[in-house]
This record gives structure tokens, sequence and C-alpha cells, in this order.
């Protein structure tokens, strides 16, 4: 299945600088959030938005033509 995948900040140096933070990843069928996020080699605790909808858990189910973005924690204080 393919997955469409959009990193925020400074993720966008997970990907080559040629995609802009911007890429189409193909995972197998019942690829979670979680298999997402180690096939981009991404290991730092990120919030991940499904199909414009908040926050979605790692063991979240992806399925074809999802829209994923991927952005950083951010806090104050």
């Amino acid at each position: 299945m393919l997955i469409h995948v959009e990193l925020m900040g400074p993720l966008v140096d997970y990907l080559p600088e040629s995609q802009h933070g911007q890429t189409t990843q193909s995972l197998r069928d019942g690829a979670t959030v979680a298999d997402l996020l180690n096939e981009l080699n991404i290991k730092r605790k990120v919030v991940v938005a499904v199909n414009d909808e908040e926050e979605k858990e790692l063991e979240h189910v992806l399925v074809d033509g999802d829209e994923v973005l991927v952005f950083t924690v951010i806090s104050g204080g």
C-alpha cells in the first residue's frame, strides 16, 4: 500500500533535500504508524496526524492512500 507522508520542521532532514519533507512510502498491508516511523528511521518522539485527524497512537493501522503528517513535540514553559 502507498502512504503519503509529510514531515514538518526539523524532521525534513529524514528525507533527501529534494523531497522537501514529502514522500510516498510503500508499506505492507496492516502496517502501523510505528512501522512507518521505523521505515523512515525516525526514533524521536513525534506527533502523528492521519487524514487530518489529530494525534494517532503508534498502534494505529494505516490503509492505502492515507495522508500522514509527522511533526515534533512542542513544549513550553
